[in-house]
């Protein structure tokens, strides 16, 4: 019995890495610079925005923003700021709906 649960834990440990890293396969990034062209926020917590050099990973090249959180308020208003700006967003972390929705998760802006 002792036997059996050493070889169990060991097991464990040595699959724990590789189960805690394919939990992130799920989530993408675009690492190109884009420039946001349009903004837009609809409905209580939503929003999002178009770029020039479009968005093909995502359904109608959008990238949607959950603006129910303060991450999501911070990524608006990063985008705002690059908009008015012209900086570029040269970042997008996002995860990709089973619809094809994209929805960042993450903005990095230069």
């Amino acid at each position: 019995m002792i036997v059996i649960k050493k070889i169990f834990v060991s097991a464990l440990v040595c699959c724990l890495p590789t189960l805690i890293i394919s939990t992130n396969v799920y989530a993408s990034q675009i690492m190109t610079s884009k420039t946001v062209t349009r903004i837009f926020s609809e409905g209580e917590n939503s929003g999002g925005f178009y770029t020039a050099e479009g968005l093909p990973e995502c359904k109608w090249g959008i990238m949607y923003i959950n603006l129910s959180s303060n991450a999501g308020k911070a990524m608006m208003s990063q985008l705002l700021t690059a908009k008015s700006a012209g900086f570029k967003v040269v970042r997008i972390d996002y995860t990709v709906s089973s619809s094809g929705a994209c929805m960042a998760s993450g903005l990095h802006i230069q």
